[in-house]
């Protein structure tokens, strides 16, 4: 029922102005004349032509083997007086190009007699009169037409009269016949340059691609409804309409199938193959029109199985998207079976074809459906970023409490490290040496020894805690604190102390434990000098040296002037040294004859 309403509406608008226009005293209907097959550019008089009468509408065709077809018009205006305001004729249908006469004087044309002829087979024509032109009785309208050889022509009943009253039924018409169907074909372009987009940067979405081909074949056909002339030459451009109205269905089809979720490859190859066979007849074969009818009804028929096909889709799953698909293609379907059967007539009635106004339906659908689920992509989108936002704030904190759990247990671990060793050297230092200190003072008469094992004690102590002072890596500054800490002990023992050092590269390997087994290497040294080398001078020097290897050192060479170390002396300190120096990744070496003893301290650089 609404297909049926619509219908019975747009052939209203479409077919008749506005109710009153044409009923109006001032204007008249030309509904025969006299007709003269020529394509002369002159009226044909008398004896150049047998004139028929005709009743119009008339339909004539031109010699096929010709590129040109023409016709000349002679009808009756009767008036029985001369009208004061501006008069037109108003021209429902014709075919190609024209020129309109009045009383023997040119009032308009309607296109150029040349190739390309334009396509005026669905325009209307209003063709102003001026009114000094007419007279009183009987005035004489020509209308010659000209149309390829290969189609037909035709003249639809003329409107004569009042300009004022002609006109609204004449824009009105336009408006509805071809301005609102470009403004249609423009919207289903923009449609389609959307939707192919989209496909270009999804591919997985087939939706996009089958529709928007579909909507861009709808709207190249659309062009042969307004466009002035058309984009390819005359016979070929009626092949492409022919060719391109059963590839828009099958394009359509193709996107039903896939909406539905179907696959149905012996379907889809043998629509196909329809389509194909049909473009290669109207391709080879001239002038197949009965064979282009045929085609378009078994289209049409096959297009019935698909509609049931989203009919049935939409009562299974009782989707909404489903039911309007259905009407829009049900719509469609009327609306196509009803310009199939005027195009089946092979003749001219004062209807219009309706087939693209189902476009707006259609599509205004698809793009609801394309918003719909848009919106629901978007929301999903939105709840599984609100959810993953969600997830990742949880797992921050998370991963911030286990950060603070492992950096309290790093911190505790290196208090407990550090701890260990400060009390690992304090055993091994201070410790012992203060059993030492506590066993001479049982004596009385050890008061010096006791002095000297206290002092050393604290330059233990003060060892320890120089090796806790941050030195940034910097070797000269370790041996710097140590200059500093011996240097009046040194004085009191009167022994000289000769310091030559150069700049050293960072040393990474100068943790505060090992600047500790550096310091407790130089400490030894040192006091092996004081106690047992007899020496008069003590020297410190650093230097930058590489092994056969090409391995990069810092060296320490700590060097004295005493006796030199004998085989019965060599004990458990220089033993000591060599563990401390293996520990921290160096090289300790000594060489020791009467007269010097050299100590060798390599640490490596790491560049």
């Amino acid at each position: 029922m609404p297909c049926t309403c619509l219908l019975a509406a747009c052939t209203f608008l479409l077919g008749a102005p506005p109710p009153g226009s044409l009923a109006s005293p001032p204007v008249v209907t030309l509904a025969s004349a006299r007709f003269c097959p020529s394509l002369a550019d002159t009226l044909p008089g008398p004896g150049d032509c047998a004139w028929t009468p005709v009743a119009l509408a008339h339909l004539w065709r031109g010699d096929r083997g010709a590129p040109y077809g023409g016709g000349w018009y002679r009808l009756d205006w009767p008036m029985a007086a001369v009208p004061e305001r501006e008069t037109a004729l108003y021209l429902r249908g014709m075919n190609r190009a024209a020129r309109f006469w009045v009383n023997g004087r040119l009032v308009g044309t309607a296109g150029r007699f040349e190739a390309p002829l334009p396509m005026n087979w669905n325009r209307a024509q209003l063709v102003i009169v001026p009114p000094a032109l007419l007279h009183a009785g009987t005035n004489e309208v020509v209308v010659q037409e000209r149309a390829y050889g290969w189609e037909r022509g035709w003249l639809a009943p003329v409107d004569a009269g009042d300009a004022a009253v002609l006109r609204p039924a004449f824009e009105w018409r336009r408006f509805w016949q071809n301005d609102l169907v470009m403004i249609l074909g423009a919207t289903t372009f923009l449609m389609s340059l959307f939707l192919l987009g989209v496909w270009l940067r999804r591919r997985d979405q087939a939706l996009h691609f089958w529709l928007g081909w579909a909507t861009l074949t709808w709207s190249a056909i659309s062009l042969d409804y307004f466009a002035p002339l058309s984009p390819l030459p005359g016979y070929a451009w009626e092949q492409f309409i022919a060719v391109a109205q059963v590839l828009r269905t099958a394009l359509l089809c193709t996107f039903i199938l896939r909406f539905a979720g179907r696959r149905m490859p012996r379907l889809e190859a043998g629509m196909w193959a329809w389509w194909g066979m049909g473009a290669a007849v109207v391709v080879a074969v001239p002038h197949a029109g009965h064979w282009v009818d045929l085609w378009y009804l078994g289209t049409l028929v096959g297009s019935v199985g698909f509609f049931a096909l989203l009919v049935g889709e939409a009562y299974r799953h009782r989707r909404s998207e489903a039911v309007a698909l259905a009407f829009a293609a049900g719509t469609t379907l009327v609306l196509s079976g009803y310009d199939l059967w005027l195009f089946s007539l092979h003749t001219w009635t004062d209807r219009v074809y309706l087939a693209h106004f189902g476009a707006p339906l259609f599509l205004f659908v698809l793009g609801w459906v394309m918003m719909r689920r848009f919106v629901a992509s978007l929301d999903a989108h939105q709840a599984m970023a609100a959810e993953l936002e969600q997830r990742v704030q949880e797992k921050a904190r998370a991963l911030e409490r286990n950060y603070e759990e492992l950096s309290e247990a790093r911190r505790n671990q290196a208090l407990a490290l550090e701890r260990a060793r400060i009390m690992s050297e304090m055993h091994d230092g201070i410790g012992s040496q203060l059993t030492l200190a506590l066993s001479l003072v049982e004596h009385a008469d050890a008061r010096d020894r006791v002095a000297a094992v206290l002092r050393e004690s604290v330059e233990d102590l003060q060892l320890i805690i120089d090796s806790l002072e941050p030195v940034e890596n910097d070797l000269l500054t370790v041996l710097g604190t140590f200059r500093y800490r011996v240097q009046e002990r040194l004085a009191h023992s009167g022994l000289v102390l000769r310091w030559d050092v150069q700049d050293l590269p960072p040393l990474p390997l100068l943790t505060p434990q090992n600047v500790l087994q550096v310091l407790r290497i130089v400490q030894e040294a040192f006091a092996n000098c004081l106690k047992h080398a007899q020496a008069s001078t003590l020297s410190l020097s650093t230097a930058l040296e590489r092994d056969d290897a090409g391995t990069e050192y810092a060296c320490i060479r700590i060097c004295d002037d005493g006796r030199g170390m004998t085989g019965d002396r060599v004990g458990r300190g220089l033993e000591n040294m060599r563990r401390r120096a293996a520990a921290i990744g160096g090289r300790l070496a000594v060489v020791s004859r009467p007269g010097r003893t050299e100590v060798l301290l390599r640490l490596p650089t790491g560049r």
